[in-house]
């Protein structure tokens, strides 16, 4: 062979490697249902602008999501065109799950009976399992169709279980257990709106934004470092619970056991404790954002909270920032209460720059609880050396209740009973008397 031919066969044994290596094109793989939309079964004084009972799904493929899925490579889209599919799914591999708009209608309803699926210990609408690069857009996650009636199995919308992705522009709801008290384990609970957890040691990453959460027992977004590594952002959502209606503990954000939030401009809502006494009310109690034994580096910020026993909940935990929420409508409790008993303390960290008004109600209940307060401090639980600084408090029965141990740097105080108070030597607090 000569060197000519020598080098043409080079070459094209180069450019077949090269076409051998290169992943082919990521597919999209659309999913549909013909007919999917009744007409209207009788005459309308305001009939409808178009007839949906022939709708197609433009350049429609499969008729089940899980057709696609099994059909689907790593990196592929799979798309779904508007209709009720009662599919429960598990997600294995890296793709796109996506929502779609058609004739004027964008809402592609998941609606499926739920079960168990991988021996798991939590039945979902969505399980994501074993894999990373998943992003889930644009659906309805509806897990209301449910038989669970106590602490096992869980329930949840969406369950990332050793896997990384993204949770973005949902509706997640419907997680209701049918008996809610079948459920009052701490510190878990039972009905999630998106849960995040595992059992290997990780890194694991998800990053949970601009959705709207509603309608769960438990937590609406609850991330469990128990066994593993996982930072979760949570980020630009509408999060809306009942509060104490359910006779159980609610929380809206749960961060725990290591694992890091990164919890910023969420909207929080949850339930007032309406004619429960304080005290009836505080052992079935909402909190807005709760963190017990969370990761290093978890921040809680820009957070708008309200009608809650407690805007944000802290026990245990080091490094964390906690800095410019917005806290309102509290009874029972606190704007914030921080303890460290979870862990054995609470150091190294920053709460700032918080503004945290009409904490309530002011009256006999604060005297012997010490909770009413902007920020409420518990003594002899291992809390020092964090900062407070600037935090903004009004109407309420005081301003910050602190541990000597900590620095508190005065912020504006409007309409406190007390401005600032030391748990460590008010063993019974100051009278609720208005002056």
């Amino acid at each position: 062979m000569n060197l000519r031919k020598q080098r043409a066969h080079f070459v094209l044994a180069a450019l077949l490697a090269l076409a051998a290596s290169t992943p082919s094109s990521a597919a999209t793989l659309t999913v549909g249902q013909n007919n999917w939309f009744p007409s209207a079964s009788k005459p309308s004084a305001h009939p409808a602008p178009r007839d949906l009972s022939t709708t197609s799904c433009p350049n429609q493929q499969f008729t089940t999501i899980n057709a696609a899925l099994s059909a689907a490579s790593a990196g592929d889209t799979v798309a779904i065109c508007p209709g009720l599919y009662a599919e429960q799914l598990l997600i294995t591999k890296p793709v796109t799950l996506v929502g779609l708009a058609a004739t004027g209608i964008g809402r592609v309803l998941l609606q499926p009976a739920l079960t168990v699926q991988q021996n798991l210990a939590t039945e979902a609408v969505i399980t994501v399992m074993n894999t990373s690069g998943v992003s889930i857009q644009n659906l309805a996650i509806d897990g209301s169709n449910n038989s669970v009636t106590s602490c096992s199995p869980g329930v949840a919308g969406i369950h990332f279980y050793n896997a990384s992705g993204s949770v973005s522009n949902n509706a997640i709801f419907g997680t209701h257990l049918a008996n809610p008290l079948g459920c009052t384990s701490l510190p878990f609970g039972n009905g999630f709106g998106v849960l995040v957890d595992g059992n290997q040691p990780g890194p694991f990453e998800v990053a949970i934004s601009q959705n709207s959460i509603h309608d769960y027992t438990a937590n609406g977004v609850e991330v469990n470092g128990t066994g593993t590594a996982i930072t979760a952002e949570i980020q630009g959502n509408t999060i809306s619970g009942v509060g104490p209606a359910n006779g159980i503990f609610q929380f809206a954000v749960f961060v725990l056991n290591g694992a890091v939030g990164i919890i910023t401009n969420n909207v929080i809502t949850e339930g007032l404790c309406g004619a429960l006494s304080s005290s009836d009310c505080i052992s079935v109690r909402s909190e807005g954002v709760t963190l017990r034994a969370a990761g290093a580096g978890t921040v809680v910020d820009s957070n708008v909270i309200s009608q809650a026993q407690s805007g944000i909940f802290v026990n245990g935990g080091n490094f964390l920032s906690i800095t410019n929420n917005q806290i309102r409508n509290i009874d029972a409790m606190s704007g914030m209460d921080i303890q460290g008993s979870a862990t054995g303390s609470f150091t190294n960290s920053l709460i700032q720059g918080n503004s945290i008004f009409n904490v309530g109600p002011i009256d006999a209940d604060a005297v012997s609880d010490g909770e009413g307060c902007g920020i409420t401090e518990y003594t002899g639980t291992g809390v020092a050396g964090n900062l407070i600084s600037n935090n903004t408090v009004g109407d309420a029965y005081c301003g910050v209740a602190y541990v000597t141990a900590d620095t508190v740097l005065s912020g504006p105080y409007f309409n406190t009973l007390y401005t600032e108070l030391n748990t460590d030597v008010w063993t019974t607090y100051p009278p609720a008397v208005e002056p």
